[in-house]
């Protein structure tokens, strides 16, 4: 065996074995949300299957409303946090001379963690009345998706010739029209998969939810503690509402899944 194919056997042994520990725990939690809640966590019994666990916890309103809350702060979020990262994005790329230096700044925001500012976030929406509102939770996920998306943007813009807009600009379009009509439709798939990748930053968030909304902006991670009784936990019920919460992440990356390639190969990661 020579040395180039052993080599790719050890690639291809070490991704099947990656790919393993990242599936098995969504894998078994599926599998478990069909198995009667005084099975699970023991064997699997491929011939006992139920719905029960889906039944139990459709069928309880707070479900649907912490959906609800997911999705639309999610999606609210994802749309602002675009449309403002695209005009900072051409901004910070077709004006380099002035604010070419805050790019860095921008995103070292995104690498502050979230547990340092939870607290500060929590005291000041107390202050001003945004705790457990809808728009005081939709702004703490502005604040790390917007640098988040500038970022990626911007990659995406240096990407595209200048040459595309001076000739747009020698034919009278304005900044306004080189970007909305020309920069944005090149760059439509990378903002794509920039708005999906920030949705499930939101769509998964636990920390800032937890702390920040107790029930009338309630999402769904933190309402999964309520399955956790003193005398058990309820891992049905658990599983059958966290395979629920993952279809809409998962559709995301099926959308984008053709993308992903165009979108780094615009310059999006260096």
């Amino acid at each position: 065996m020579n040395r180039r194919r052993l080599q790719g056997i050890l690639l291809y042994a070490g991704t099947a074995l990656a790919a393993f520990l990242a599936l098995f725990p969504p894998i078994w939690a599926t599998l478990s949300s069909f198995t009667p809640s005084n099975r699970v966590g023991g064997e699997l019994d491929l011939g006992h299957w139920t719905l029960d666990n889906y039944a139990a916890v459709a069928g309880q309103r707070d479900f649907w409303a912490s959906l609800a809350h997911s999705a639309i702060v999610s999606v609210g979020t994802t749309a602002v946090a675009i449309f403002l990262g695209i005009l900072a994005a051409f901004g910070l790329t077709r004006f380099r001379s002035r604010f070419r230096r805050i790019a860095f700044t921008i995103l070292a925001v995104r690498m502050v963690p979230g547990i340092v500012l939870v607290l500060p976030f929590y005291l000041l929406y107390r202050n001003l009345g945004l705790l457990d509102t809808l728009h005081g939770l939709g702004l703490t996920y502005l604040t790390f998706a917007l640098p988040f998306c500038i970022w990626m943007i911007s990659g995406f813009f240096e990407s595209i010739p200048f040459e595309v807009e001076e000739a747009a600009a020698l034919d009278g379009a304005s900044n306004w029209t080189i970007l909305w009509r020309i920069l944005v439709p090149i760059a439509a798939p990378a903002i794509l998969t920039t708005a999906v990748l920030t949705f499930i930053f939101c769509w998964n968030d636990f920390l800032f939810a937890l702390i920040l909304t107790s029930q009338d902006a309630l999402t769904f991670l933190p309402l999964l503690l309520r399955y956790v009784l003193p005398q058990g936990p309820l891992y049905g019920q658990i599983f059958a509402g966290a395979t629920i919460f993952l279809i809409p992440p998962l559709i995301g990356l099926i959308l984008i899944r053709r993308h992903l390639s165009t979108a780094f190969g615009l310059g999006a990661v260096k």
